[in-house]
C-alpha cells in the first residue's frame, strides 16, 4: 500500500506527515492566547465557526522558534480535538516509496520523540512526523 505523505518545512528541515490526517492547510489568522497553557500551544484560533488549538511546531520540536510567528498551518483532528499546526511552508503531496525506515541517525530530542521513521519519496529521505507526539509536546514527555 501506497501512503501520501504532505511534504512541509518545519526550522528549515523538510519533514512527511501522513496526508490522510490532514484536513486543510490554512492561513493563520489572529491568535488569542491561553493562560498557563504549556509553552509549544500558541494559543486559539478559529477556521469555520470551529475552535482549534494551536500549536508552534518548532516549540513543540524544542527548537528555536523561526522569526515572527508562523503563516500557516495544517489543520487536524485528534481525538476529537481540532488543531491547527503552525508550519514555515508547505510543498506538496507526495508518495512515500515504501514503508519508514528505523532511525538510525543522531537526532534531537524533540525530532527523536515526535519522529516514526525515515521515509523516502520522489523528493528526497525525510522525518515521517507523529502529529499526536507533536501535538502533546515537551511537557508531555517529560511527565512520562
Amino acid at each position: 500500500m501506497t501512503q501520501s505523505v504532505l511534504v512541509a518545512r518545519v526550522a528549515g528541515e523538510r519533514i512527511a506527515i501522513p496526508a490522510q490526517l490532514v484536513q486543510s492547510v490554512i492561513r493563520l489568522g489572529e491568535v488569542v492566547s491561553v493562560p498557563r497553557a504549556p509553552g509549544h500551544i500558541a494559543g486559539l484560533t478559529t477556521l469555520r465557526s470551529q475552535s482549534l488549538t494551536v500549536i508552534d511546531s518548532a516549540l513543540a520540536l524544542e527548537l528555536e522558534p523561526q522569526g515572527d510567528g508562523h503563516e500557516l498551518a495544517l489543520v487536524t483532528t485528534i481525538d476529537g480535538c481540532g488543531y491547527a499546526i503552525a508550519i514555515d511552508a508547505v510543498e506538496n503531496v507526495v508518495d512515500a516509496m515504501g514503508e519508514p525506515e528505523a532511525l538510525s541517525l543522531k537526532l534531537a530530542p524533540g525530532w527523536k520523540r515526535c519522529a516514526v521513521g525515515k521515509l523516502e519519496t520522489s523528493v528526497g529521505v525525510m522525518l515521517l512526523i507523529d502529529l499526536e507526539r507533536l501535538i502533546a509536546g515537551p511537557e508531555q514527555q517529560k511527565a512520562a
